[in-house]
Order: structure tokens, then C-alpha cells, then sequence
């Protein structure tokens, strides 16, 4: 499977924190929605397929992915959420990697996982950065 981002549109990526890569630390499945994921998204729920897939690796899941307002009652605060259905790629991601989320030329949505082994490796990416 071809996974480079130079076939991508906009898309952001940051370094997963260990309850949002550990299953035995947290079972949450989700990315908290920060603006960089909100440009992506927008401010609708929406439900999307997507292909994850690890950097370098021939391994791929589609899984659907909500992008959804956590806090739709409360009038003065929000907080949009990125929740995504367990899959193959995301049982393999651990605390420290990068992750990828963006939509490629087709407008189809690609999650990629890089390990911090791999070439592409981006060290010090602590929130979502734009890409």
C-alpha cells in the first residue's frame, strides 16, 4: 500500500500520548479536537471511513471515525473529540509514536501510525501540529 503524504491534502500529526495508544491505560479510542483536527472536521458531527495504516508496513484497517462535540449541552464550552473503532493499526500504536490525520487528493480520510523507529519519525510533536 502506498502511505506517502506528499498524496496528501492538509492533515495534522502529533505524538500519541500513552491513553490514547495503551489499551490497558485507557480504553478512551479517541483524540481530543484541538483546532488543527477542527480545520479538518469542521464544527458538525461526522461519521467517515478511514484507512489506518502503519508507515512503511503493508498492514491496513478501514474503521469508521466520529468527529463529534463531547460537550454539545454546555453553551460556553466545547470540545470536539476524534473517536475511532478499534482496529489492527491502533492495537500496534504505542505511547511516543506520531500519528497522522489527514485527507489525501481523493478526500479520502488516512490515519497513519509511525513508529518512532521509522524514517519519518518527527520527534517533539507534543499537540497536534499542522501539516
Amino acid at each position: 500500500m502506498n502511505n506517502k503524504r506528499e498524496t496528501r491534502n492538509k492533515g495534522c500529526i502529533k505524538r500519541l500520548t500513552k491513553v490514547e495508544a495503551d489499551r490497558n491505560a485507557s480504553n478512551q479510542h479517541e483524540f481530543n479536537g484541538v483546532a488543527s483536527l477542527k480545520s479538518l472536521f469542521g464544527d458538525q458531527k461526522r461519521e467517515v471511513m478511514a484507512t489506518f495504516m502503519i508507515e512503511g508496513e503493508a498492514l491496513s484497517s478501514r474503521a469508521k471515525v466520529t468527529w463529534y462535540e463531547a460537550r454539545e449541552r454546555h453553551k460556553t464550552r466545547s470540545e470536539y473529540r476524534l473517536y475511532f473503532q478499534d482496529n489492527r493499526v491502533m492495537d500496534r500504536a504505542c505511547e511516543g509514536d506520531n500519528i497522522y490525520i489527514g485527507f489525501d487528493n481523493d478526500n479520502l480520510l488516512n490515519c497513519i501510525l509511525i513508529p518512532r523507529k521509522s524514517s519519518s519519525y518527527v520527534s517533539g510533536i507534543n499537540k497536534w501540529k499542522p501539516i
